[in-house]
């Protein structure tokens, strides 16, 4: 048989159980027997694209499966750091086979999918030293390129430090927003994760932005709802972030952390990840202030597995 994506990823969540896992799930929900679960966590012993697939499988199925995400003709958007131009190995930008993982799980479900990105540096060379540009053509789905006449002006609901902001038109009307961002030393933000990726929806100038960046980042999540978090830990950036650093800076967690809520998921990896403690980071405190999530992470309950 030839081996095409398809056929890895088919073989992938048979071996993983995944669609039996999705029956049981669907069981317990069904006689209210499942327990809530905040984080799941995917680790694993080595990185090749056949692991990063069974990662993203695993992950789906403890989450309760894709199903509860993405439906058949849906419109889904894939967000990944893809802010430099920069490749993959600098651990500059979200790890593109991980992208491509669940890109394919996304179609494979029946939904129209585009990933997309407002890169820092110029967006054609940023999709293509990222590698997204790449993936997404094997999968099959739309990348694209911003449109500056596409932002529409929505208010935030309880802003910190603003009242509207411009947000991407595709954006606002997907049906599943699916946040996929790098764990990253930044030297503004302490740290770049799943909050502070959604600056790359937002219109405007950037420089503006960064006054006041820790409340901004917080009403960037009051004004984009996403419904699932993919993070990056296969390989995180631990100093001179966003876009410098060497290789003695990288390391290597081998992880993947999936979730609903920004806040948890940023704060679980802060200190698994980096070791750092969340509430020493600006956004993470005002966002629980808000009462946008806990910050303490060992009242989460999560799942931990690897492949």
């Amino acid at each position: 048989m030839k081996i095409t994506r398809k056929n890895l990823f088919l073989s992938i969540i048979s071996t993983t159980g995944f669609l039996a896992g999705n029956y049981l799930t669907g069981l317990k929900r069904a006689f209210g027997l499942e327990k809530k679960t905040d984080l799941v966590i995917i680790k694993t012993n080595t990185v090749t694209e056949k692991s990063i697939y069974a990662m993203v499988a695993k992950g789906f199925e403890e989450m309760g499966g894709i199903q509860q995400f993405v439906k058949k003709g849906s419109k889904v958007v894939i967000k990944p750091n893809i802010g430099f131009n920069s490749t993959p190995e600098r651990a500059h930008t979200t790890n593109p086979i991980l992208v491509e993982a669940v890109a394919t799980m996304c179609k494979h479900a029946g939904a129209i999918v585009a990933i997309m990105d407002r890169p820092v540096h110029n967006a054609r060379l940023c999709y293509r030293s990222s590698g997204i540009e790449e993936v997404a053509k094997k999968v099959g789905v739309d990348y694209v390129y911003m449109d500056r006449d596409k932002f529409k002006t929505v208010k935030v609901p309880g802003g910190l430090n603003l009242d509207t902001l411009d947000v991407y038109e595709d954006i606002l009307e997907a049906d599943c927003i699916i946040n996929m961002p790098i764990a990253k030393h930044h030297s503004a933000a302490d740290l770049t994760l799943a909050m502070k990726n959604l600056m790359g929806v937002i219109g405007g100038n950037r420089g503006y932005y960064h006054i006041n960046l820790h409340r901004n980042i917080v009403d960037f999540n009051k004004a984009v709802k996403v419904h699932l978090i993919i993070l990056d830990g296969l390989r995180i950036l631990t100093k001179h972030g966003p876009s410098s650093g060497s290789p003695a800076d990288i390391k290597e967690p081998k992880t993947i952390i999936f979730g609903k809520n920004p806040v948890m998921v940023d704060a679980y990896a802060a200190k698994q990840l980096f070791g750092i403690e969340p509430s020493s980071i600006g956004y993470l405190n005002l966002a629980a202030q808000s009462g946008m999530g806990s910050i303490n992470i060992t009242a989460y309950s999560t799942i931990t597995r690897t492949v």
